[in-house]
C-alpha cells in the first residue's frame, strides 16, 4: 500500500477513536507525523473534502444515530461531540441533515444511512425519484465495517467514454441516470447503493446470502431496453457481478480508501459547517 494510503488509514482511525470529543487538525497532523498543509492537501485530494468537513459530517452522523438509539438529551449528545451548547449543535445538525435534532428524533428511524445527497444537473423530479440511493462518504466507513461479510454487487457502464465522445455529454448523462435507475429498482430498501466513479457503482446488501445480489445482477444485466436522447437510440449496457465478503487480508479501512478516492457523488457543504 502506498505511503499516502497508510497515512490516511491512520488519520481515519484517529478520527474514529476521538469522534466523541474535540478533534483538532493540528493534533491529527502531529499524530501522523505530517505538517498540517501536507495532511490537508492529501486528504482533500483523496476524499474531496477538508479534514474538518469530514470530521463534522462524521460527528453528525454519529449524533443522528444517538438521537434514535438512545434516550440521551440533545444537550448531552451535543456535549458528547464537542459542542458547548444546544444552539450551536442544532445549527450544525440542521445544515447537514436539513432538520433540527428534535425533528429528526421525532420523525426518523435510523437505518445507518447518512443524509441523501443530490446528483448534479438533475431536475427536481429526477432527484426526487432517485432520493433513496445516494449516501455520503462520511457514512461509508460504517457501511464497510458493518457489512464487510455481506453480499455486494459491483457494476460499471460499457462504452460510456465512447458515448460521451461520439454522442455527447447529454447522452452520457442520460445513460448514467438510466443505469442508476435500473440498479435502484433492483435494490431492497436496506441496500446501500453508491456511485463511486463516473461509470462505476456498488451495492452493499444486508445479507450474507448471495441470492439477492445475484438477483440484482440478473435484473440489471438482462435489461436490454434502449433509451432515446435527442433522436438518438442508445444502448445501456453494464459489466456487473456479485460477491460475498472482503478477503480476510483486506481491511474495511483499505476498501474505504479505495472506494472513497473514486467517489464522484460528494456532498460539499454550501458553507463551512462550524461552531460559531
Amino acid at each position: 500500500m502506498a505511503n499516502s494510503a497508510e497515512m490516511l488509514m491512520n488519520v481515519l482511525a484517529y478520527i474514529e477513536m476521538n469522534i466523541a470529543g474535540e478533534i483538532k487538525v493540528d493534533e491529527i497532523a502531529k499524530n501522523s507525523y505530517l505538517s498540517v498543509s501536507s495532511l490537508q492537501k492529501t486528504f482533500k485530494y483523496v476524499f474531496h473534502m477538508t479534514v474538518k468537513d469530514y470530521i463534522l459530517r462524521r460527528k453528525f452522523t454519529c449524533a443522528a444515530k444517538d438521537l434514535i438509539t438512545t434516550d440521551d438529551s440533545i444537550l448531552d449528545i451535543a456535549l458528547k461531540y464537542g459542542y458547548s451548547n444546544h444552539e450551536s449543535f442544532t445549527r450544525g445538525f440542521h445544515r447537514v441533515w436539513g432538520i433540527s435534532p428534535s425533528e429528526y428524533r421525532k420523525s426518523r428511524h435510523f437505518t445507518g444511512h447518512t443524509p441523501k445527497l443530490s446528483v448534479k444537473n438533475l431536475s427536481k423530479t429526477e432527484e426526487s425519484n432517485m432520493s433513496g440511493m445516494k449516501y455520503d462518504i462520511a457514512e461509508l466507513y460504517d457501511v464497510l465495517r458493518d457489512r464487510r461479510d455481506k453480499a455486494y454487487v459491483c457494476a460499471d457502464i460499457k462504452y460510456l467514454m465512447w458515448i460521451n465522445e461520439k454522442l455527447g455529454r447529454k447522452a452520457g448523462d442520460a445513460v448514467i441516470l438510466e443505469t442508476m435507475r435500473r440498479i435502484e429498482a433492483a435494490c431492497n430498501d436496506d441496500d446501500i447503493f453508491l456511485r463511486i466513479g463516473g461509470d462505476e457503482f456498488v451495492v452493499f446488501t444486508n445479507s450474507e446470502d448471495k441470492a439477492h445480489a445475484e438477483d440484482i445482477v440478473a435484473q440489471v444485466g438482462n435489461n436490454h431496453d434502449r433509451i432515446h436522447v435527442d433522436g438518438k437510440d442508445i444502448a445501456v449496457e453494464t459489466h456487473i457481478g456479485s460477491f460475498v465478503g472482503f478477503p480476510e487480508r483486506i481491511s474495511a479501512e483499505v476498501v474505504f480508501y479505495e472506494i472513497a478516492k473514486k467517489m464522484s457523488i460528494i456532498h460539499y457543504l454550501d458553507n463551512e459547517t462550524s461552531e460559531e
